[in-house]
């Protein structure tokens, strides 16, 4: 499966058309490698606070 099939709008659309299966899309997702560790966490509330501090320059 190409990387544009895996776009979730088109797996939406195409498991509503009926082109592809709920197991067809489970069994993608199933596959897909957990990268939890290479995410960055922010804090909203304090990036909201520096992009205030900006405006006041």
């Amino acid at each position: 499966m190409d990387e544009l099939q895996k776009d979730t709008r088109l797996l939406r659309r195409n498991l509503a058309k009926g082109f592809i299966s709920q197991d067809a899309v489970n069994e993608m997702l199933s596959a897909l490698p957990d990268v939890a560790d290479r995410a960055e966490w922010i804090d909203i509330d304090e990036a909201d606070d520096d992009a205030d501090d900006d405006d006041e320059d």
